[in-house]
């Protein structure tokens, strides 16, 4: 598959080139040529590393903990599941702080607990951030700015089932 999109990429920018070489006379072709190419290489690279599965740059919004793997000096990579129930990837710059709040909320994580991720920590109908002393806030685990990790106590957030009437 790989090996088919590399030959189809050749190919393409072969075309492409000879088509530029023998119309390098015309200006108004090459005004448009020149733009139409660059938007068609940028588009086929953000094509190609997302369908190569690569994470997204940036902090996620909202979305529930699944793992974190840390490549210390340079990199964390976070994956969680989003509302669609799909897991998504996103490569965090590595600082010190946020390698400290992902270790807790792993920890939390393989207790057994749901840790969500959101802009406001008390949105998602969490009690309080986790690692809070006292209800004091501020004390959680964040990953920088307003995106908090808080704990999701199912049992009380759900709406509980009615029993069957006859």
């Amino acid at each position: 598959m790989i090996g088919l999109l590399i030959f189809g990429l050749v190919v393409f920018s072969t075309i492409c080139l000879w088509i530029l070489i023998e119309e390098r006379k015309s200006w108004k072709f090459l005004v448009w040529f020149i733009p139409v190419f660059l938007v068609l290489v940028t588009s086929t690279y953000v094509t190609y590393t997302s369908v190569l599965g690569f994470p997204k740059f940036g902090t996620p919004e909202k979305g529930m903990y699944l793992r974190h793997y840390i490549d210390e000096p340079n990199w964390i990579y976070l994956w969680v599941l989003s509302k669609k129930n799909v897991p998504m990837s996103y490569q965090l710059v590595y600082t010190k702080k946020k390698h400290d709040s992902l270790e807790g909320v792993k920890g939390k994580a393989e207790e057994g607990k749901f840790m969500v991720l959101s802009e406001d920590a008390f949105e998602g109908g969490g009690n309080e951030l986790v690692g809070d002393e006292g209800g004091e806030r501020g004390g959680g685990y964040t990953i920088g700015g307003d995106v908090s990790f808080y704990e999701w106590d199912f049992t009380e957030n759900m709406p509980q089932k009615e029993p069957p009437t006859e």
